[in-house]
């Protein structure tokens, strides 16, 4: 693992940078949690919404879940909990690099992300059935994105 500031990037290859530091436990793998994001999705990335003034379809968009759609409010993810390939995705699963960097975070927690493809959606992408957050992802596209962990769920105790 090498660290420099407020940024870590682990021997898979994932890059985080400490936004805010949170308090008390960490999530571990088969904890529900509820996180917000922000994640930008840049070039490539296919839409439905159309630009009236040029006359296109916005190619690049920033997805979050503080804002009122496509989600509003956190979402919850079995830490984890991935979504098979070529399966649709089912609530709660998320990619391998977003369960790797919540199980080094506390509630309150806020990082930015730099999740490399094969911690994400890979060579081949995803459609938007298999993502975690709805949009297509493009062949070996990595995942910029902002998260704050809001609440830890001790599954084995529900």
């Amino acid at each position: 693992m090498i660290e420099k500031k407020n940024i870590t990037i682990t021997k898979s290859g994932l890059k985080m940078e400490t936004l805010v530091e949170g308090h008390g436990p960490t999530a571990i793998e088969g904890n529900t949690v509820k996180i917000h994001y922000i994640l930008y999705l840049g070039p490539g990335t296919s839409s439905s919404d159309y630009d009236y003034d040029n006359k296109c379809y916005v190619d690049e968009l920033v997805d979050s879940t503080y804002e009122e759609a496509p989600f509003s409010g956190p979402i919850k993810i079995i830490v984890g909990t991935e979504t098979p390939k070529d399966t649709v995705y089912s609530k709660g699963e998320s990619v391998r690099g977003l369960s790797e960097a919540l199980t080094t975070m506390s509630i309150g927690s806020k990082k930015r992300l730099h999740i490399p493809p094969d911690l994400a959606y890979g060579s081949e992408g995803a459609s938007s059935f298999h993502t975690f957050h709805g949009y297509r992802t493009p062949p070996d596209r990595t995942l910029d994105m902002i998260v704050e962990l809001i609440e830890i769920q001790d599954n084995k105790s529900e």
